[in-house]
């Protein structure tokens, strides 16, 4: 079993001193538990490969990137191609988000669902297309990752305590529907998917978005339906026709690399905003 610390190629020295902790060497010690890194950042800057097992977080956006700009891909894949000559041990991708921001000022407005089904369908068509013309460069090394169904706003370089529905691929059963037809494995984030099920079954921070459930699907909302496991009819607030189990999800998955809880809080009085980030070189707690 490998646990990896995320890190830029900057950060690699620093980084590796976390595995030198009380807790990680007790871990190493027991369990027989080994260390490695995910790199992130600008690919141009990995030039070569760490000493330890690594994988690659491919850039948050290159698939959406490829996906609303066609005259860029080839210089895209491009930048990317000579990793695979570092031979990382996986390479993983956020599947085609959709560019969609709504007001943060209209609480409920911005949950609705803006997208309709056949855009959808033309995205989920467009990953698997992604994704086979990378594994010609990177094989079975690569994997997509599960993305939550939010994102949050910013202002002045702080998070504010608003969220928004932020749409796409790879949020639920519809990873399983782009792996199984692309042919490739997942990274499953944990954290992700928390929170998107939080959003589906209304706990937490959702607790407040109606369930608003529509008498009669179009046939095309119903393939969308059973694509991602939950309902995206349009102008509508996604929801799931039943509580969906954490665990059902993670042992449908099947994953073999996950992604642990590294959450940030911005405290602003009487709410907060949790979001995702990193391990940091200098934290108290493994």
């Amino acid at each position: 079993m490998f646990v990896l610390a995320p890190s830029n190629p900057d950060q690699l020295s620093d980084r590796a001193g976390w595995f030198k902790k009380p807790i990680a060497r007790k871990l190493a010690q027991e369990k027989g538990v080994e260390f490695g890194f995910e790199l992130k950042g600008t690919p141009e800057k990995i030039t070569k490969a760490p000493p330890l097992f690594w994988g690659y977080h491919l850039p948050d956006d290159l698939a959406s990137e490829w996906y609303y700009h066609p005259e860029n891909r080839v210089s895209l894949l491009s930048h990317i191609s000579h990793l695979s000559k570092l031979n990382p041990h996986y390479l993983v991708i956020h599947g085609i988000h959709l560019w969609r921001r709504e007001s943060a000022q209209k609480y409920l407005h911005r949950y609705q669902n803006r997208s309709t089904p056949a855009e959808y369908l033309k995205v989920l068509e467009a990953n698997v297309e992604l994704l086979r013309d990378l594994k010609k460069i990177f094989g079975q090394r690569l994997k997509i990752e599960n993305y939550p169904l939010y994102m949050y706003y910013q202002k002045d370089g702080r998070y504010i305590p608003e969220t928004y529905l932020y749409t796409g691929s790879g949020r639920l059963n519809d990873l399983l529907y782009i792996c199984q037809k692309a042919k490739v494995g997942i990274v499953l984030d944990l954290e992700h998917l928390i929170l998107t099920l939080n959003f589906l079954n209304r706990k937490k921070n959702y607790s407040q978005i109606p369930v608003e459930k529509k008498d009669k699907l179009t046939s095309e909302e119903k393939k969308l339906q059973k694509i991602f496991g939950f309902n995206l009819a349009k102008n509508s607030y996604p929801y799931a026709d039943l509580p969906i189990d954490i665990k059902d999800f993670i042992k449908k998955a099947g994953a073999k690399i996950y992604h642990l809880t590294g959450s940030t809080q911005d405290v602003i009085p009487g709410k907060k905003v949790v979001t995702h980030a990193p391990i940091k070189s200098n934290d108290k707690i493994c």
